[in-house]
């Protein structure tokens, strides 16, 4: 099973490398002039040509920033599983496999290491450890390493500078950026947006950028049909439940559609078109990779998919009615996870109760 998600997985990962290069040698192409090029720990081995970069430096540049981003993530995480198996003297679980590259694929390229270390540390020990391990944890890590990152290092997680890596850190910025670049994600044009929200996202980002992904966002998150691919494999082998996912897009589109209607807003990010709400952001990829964790979502095929459902209904309410977040679907699948064994059961006491009437 583990093995089934990391291969649904794999486009993504792929996504993540090249994207993270072309992102960086095209901000590179805008402010770079002038300027001395400055080589990371694998381009010092196969050096760029930075004024007019080929696919095999994009190649070079991503594996740069993702290998290590792995490697943390992995280290750390299985690391401290192999000790409480010590402790327990159980065997090590091979789920943190998925939840390894789950972390590396939703945070920023341009994320310091050291606290990746500390954000896996943190979900792995009090997000799963503390409930007992592997299959008793409530939420799901890699989206507790994701908001413990985004509350307790707010500048590396968000704003409109740390979507595109680099390879030097700007005086006072503690992370690996493109100096003096800054790029807004397709939330945060709609987010900032005073006009209508679908002409301002257009303006910067077409439909066509946002569904293969070629755009600034988290490493692996940006590509739809790279997620889709993930989905259709999820799927057909039967791991992923189609259920919520289904469920989830169509609570979202529902959501949105709503907000926008009974709103009558002409402006921000309500007035965006639901369609739209779907290629911009993470919803995709938590729907279908996070959502359907089988530890921390509904057994019952009803509960399923009520909790998804719910879960693109709470991601519009935050994204179109909370002006402090532009993105919804961290907040939203972490509070399902809450209510995720209440679902359960009250179908399983709804069924009964038919049954018994029935009797």
């Amino acid at each position: 099973v583990m093995n089934t998600v990391i291969v649904a997985m794999l486009p993504c990962l792929l996504w993540a490398i090249w994207n993270a290069g072309a992102q960086h040698f095209a901000a590179w192409a805008q402010v770079g002039a002038g300027k001395e090029y400055v080589h990371g720990w694998l381009q010092a081995l196969l050096p760029p040509n930075a004024g007019a970069p080929s696919a095999f430096d994009f190649v070079v540049f991503g594996l740069q920033r993702m290998l290590p981003i792995l490697i943390v993530s992995y280290g750390v995480g299985l690391g401290i599983e192999m000790l409480f198996s010590v402790i327990r003297k159980e065997e090590v679980s091979e789920g943190y496999l998925v939840s390894g590259m789950l972390i590396a694929l939703i945070v920023p390229a341009s994320i310091p290491l050291w606290q990746l270390a500390v954000g896996v540390a943190f979900a792995v020990v009090l997000g799963k450890e503390v409930f007992g391990g592997t299959g008793m944890n409530i939420f799901n890590p890699a989206m507790l390493v994701r908001a413990f990152l985004f509350f307790a290092f707010a500048g590396q997680m968000s704003g409109d500078s740390v979507w595109v890596a680099g390879n030097q850190s700007p005086t006072g910025v503690p992370s690996y950026l493109v100096d003096g670049f800054t790029q807004p994600t397709a939330l945060a044009v709609v987010k900032q947006a005073t006009t209508d929200a679908s002409a301002a996202l257009t303006q910067v980002y077409s439909h066509a950028d946002l569904f293969f992904g070629n755009i600034p966002g988290s490493a692996g998150e940006m590509s739809k049909l790279c997620v889709l691919l993930g989905a259709f494999w999820l799927v057909f082998t039967g791991v992923g439940s189609w259920r919520t996912m289904l469920g989830g897009v169509i609570g979202l589109l529902v959501a949105a559609f709503l907000t926008k209607t009974l709103s009558g807003a002409e402006t921000g990010p309500i007035s965006l078109q639901p369609y739209e709400q779907l290629l911009c952001g993470g919803f995709l990829f938590g729907i279908v990779f996070m959502a359907t964790d089988p530890v921390s979502s509904p057994e019952t095929n009803t509960g399923k998919w009520i909790y998804g459902v719910l879960v693109g209904f709470v991601t519009i309410l935050v994204r179109t009615i909370n002006p402090a977040y532009p993105e919804g679907t961290m907040l939203a699948i972490l509070l399902m996870n809450a209510f995720a064994p209440g679902i359960d059961h009250f179908v399983v006491a709804a069924n009964i109760k038919r049954r018994m009437a029935r009797a």
